[in-house]
């Protein structure tokens, strides 16, 4: 693939330990996590910008994968955005939705393959259009309105893919894995629990969900919470990371020498984020480390009171 790349600048956040271990609060790693993550959704951002081979548009084959980083760039936003509204249960559901698409992009760009891509497009609707039909004849071949407007839409959709409904054989999951075996197929099986699993209780809406942020236990019962939670930096980090490391990939195994100006700079912005993380936790146990000792410091005056009165 031989494309063009114009690199606009990026503002680099800089991440500096003396201002850093001023900071007094977790929001103060927040703003910064986000400024960081805003770095790294620029350079996707990019690479969804890049010129085709052919100057004007991709074919299917290509779109897939660049399609994949444009819907990250939104979902990078998305979370941003989330965040910036400091509203800890969306930002985990939008967190979980890019880390799928960082593992489909990956997986991708693994298996560059016209199986692989082919297994992706038009299943859902294939099986779709099948019940649908299936339904209309059960009933004698009485297709209702809303009906005919969902058939003439996936025909539409079909049209544009360039696909034949009828040559598809569907599988479970495209590809044949679910995300999770795709996830161990890019080395991303330990990411999955915490990035995948865990928020998928802000996504379902399970009894772990409303027990952590919209209800509180009062006595023998529990009382409403309509107050949004803090956003936490480890998700905005995590995202950013793993974001860079699809980027490596793409520009080093999909755009080749053209991307080597981008693939140079990312190694820096990742230095960056983990400095960050470092001491963001060395934060975190200082906290601990302080509510232990005043914890102690309270029960220590407690046993001491009786002796003084």
């Amino acid at each position: 693939m031989t494309v063009t790349l114009e690199i606009p600048e990026v503002k680099r956040v800089d991440v500096d330990p003396a201002v850093v271990s001023l900071f007094k609060s977790e929001h103060d790693y927040i703003a910064l996590s986000v400024d960081l993550l805003v770095e790294v959704g620029s350079y996707v951002c990019i690479a969804g910008n890049i010129v085709p081979p052919s100057g004007e548009t991709w074919t299917r084959h290509e779109a897939v994968l660049v399609g994949h980083l444009v819907r990250l760039y939104k979902l990078i936003s998305a979370l941003l955005d989330q965040t910036c509204q400091r509203r800890r249960e969306t930002s985990f559901i939008f967190g979980r939705l890019a880390f799928e698409c960082i593992v489909n992009t990956m997986f991708l760009i693994k298996n560059d393959r016209p199986e692989i891509i082919q297994s992706y497009v038009m299943r859902h609707e294939k099986r779709l259009r099948d019940g649908i039909r299936a339904n209309i004849e059960a009933r004698g071949g009485d297709a209702w309105p809303i009906e005919e407007r969902m058939l003439a839409s996936i025909e539409k959709s079909a049209l544009k893919s360039s696909i034949d409904l009828d040559s598809i054989n569907p599988p479970k999951n495209w590809a044949g894995k679910n995300l999770f075996q795709k996830a161990q197929g890019v080395g991303l099986d330990a990411a999955y629990l915490g990035a995948f699993g865990g928020p998928s209780h802000s996504v379902h809406g399970n009894w772990q969900d409303l027990l952590e942020y919209h209800l509180k236990a009062d006595g023998d019962g529990f009382v409403l919470v309509f107050e949004w939670h803090q956003p936490r930096p480890q998700l905005l980090t995590t995202i950013a990371q793993l974001s860079l490391e699809t980027l490596s990939e793409f520009f080093s195994k999909i755009i080749g020498p053209a991307g080597s100006e981008v693939s140079q700079r990312l190694p820096d912005v990742s230095e960056r984020l983990q400095r960050l993380v470092g001491l963001h936790e060395e934060f975190l146990a200082s906290r601990m480390k302080n509510a232990a000792e005043q914890s102690v410091a309270a029960d220590r005056r407690e046993d001491a009171a009786p002796a003084e009165r």
